[in-house]
């Protein structure tokens, strides 16, 4: 087991910086998409029977926030 394992409260998760760049993510184009997968031998291009099978989510800044 890796030693470099560490805990976080929720408060303390909702504080860490963002790894990801969401500028650059909604910039991409399905093109830039479609070249990734191809350049990557782990990934592969879903199906569009695959991609039928998820559910879409909204962002969560655009969600209203329930009441309580």
């Amino acid at each position: 087991m890796s030693e470099n394992i560490r805990r976080y409260s929720l408060d303390q998760l909702r504080k860490l910086k963002s790894l990801s760049n969401a500028k650059k993510f909604n910039q991409l184009t399905e093109a830039d998409v479609d070249r990734m997968i191809a350049e990557d031998p782990d990934l592969y291009q879903l199906t569009d029977a695959e991609l039928a099978e998820f559910d879409l989510v909204q962002n969560r800044e655009k969600q209203s926030k329930p009441e309580g």
